[in-house]
């Protein structure tokens, strides 16, 4: 189970979903960053089988406030990358 679990499928608005590529554009980091948050137990992808990974975006927000707060501006952490701080656009 992940620290920030997913609410149920049938709450989610689907403007909130966007694959790994999509989620990783949206917060700045590396699609390896998003495997890592999943692997650290933090996040999980949506229950949809046999689909492509599904991220809800605001769940995935919380993971990447956790990981900031966690010294997570160094890349090997699970973070954004080198040199941005909070109200930066992604890089």
């Amino acid at each position: 189970m992940a620290i920030y679990p997913n609410p149920p499928l049938d709450q989610i608005n689907p403007a909130d979903i966007a694959d790994r590529a999509g989620t990783a554009e949206a917060f700045g980091v590396d699609e390896v960053t998003i495997k890592r948050w999943v692997h650290l137990g933090l996040v999980e992808a949506l229950p949809i089988p046999g689909g492509p990974h599904l991220y809800h975006l605001p769940t995935v927000a919380l993971a990447e406030r956790h990981t900031w707060q966690n010294g997570a501006d160094r890349p090997a952490r699970g973070g954004r990358r080198p040199g941005w701080r909070p109200g930066q656009a992604a890089a």
